[in-house]
C-alpha cells in the first residue's frame, strides 16, 4: 500500500472547505437578495409578449407604466388578459367607463398573439 502524503491530504480538506464556505455563502446571497418590484413598473409592459406590447404602445402615447397584476396569464400563459385600471398612460384615457373597466384578450396564434376579446368588466377583478 502506499502511503499518502499527510500535506496533500490537509491541503485537499482546506480546499474543500474553502469550497464548501464558498458555496453556502453564496446560496445565503442570492436566497436573502430579493428583487424589488416597484408597484407602476415599466418592466411589467417590457415583458408582454412583442406584438401584445406593440397593440399597447399604439394605443398609449407617451410615458406608461403598468402594475404588478396589468397582465395576467392563462391557459399555461396562451392567453395575456389586459387589466386596464393597473394601467397608467400620459394623454387621455379612455379606458374607463362609470365602474367598468377595458380588458383585453390576446389569445396565442401561429409566432405571435392576436386580439380576440375586448369588453369593459367590473375594475379590479
Amino acid at each position: 500500500m502506499r502511503k499518502r502524503k499527510p500535506h496533500l491530504l490537509f491541503l485537499l480538506a482546506t480546499c474543500l472547505l474553502i469550497e464548501v464556505a464558498f458555496f453556502q455563502g453564496l446560496a445565503v446571497a442570492l436566497g436573502s437578495s430579493s428583487s424589488h418590484d416597484e408597484p407602476w413598473n415599466p418592466d411589467h409592459i417590457d415583458r408582454l409578449p412583442p406584438d401584445v406590447r406593440n397593440v399597447l404602445l399604439h394605443s398609449c402615447r407617451g410615458r406608461i407604466q403598468a402594475a404588478h397584476y396589468f397582465a395576467t396569464y392563462l391557459d399555461h400563459a396562451r392567453t395575456v388578459r389586459l387589466h386596464f385600471e393597473n394601467l397608467r398612460c400620459d394623454g387621455e384615457q379612455r379606458f374607463k367607463r362609470r365602474d367598468s373597466c377595458l380588458h383585453e384578450e390576446f389569445v396565442a396564434f401561429g409566432a405571435g398573439h392576436r386580439l380576440m376579446k375586448r369588453y369593459y368588466a367590473p375594475c379590479n377583478d
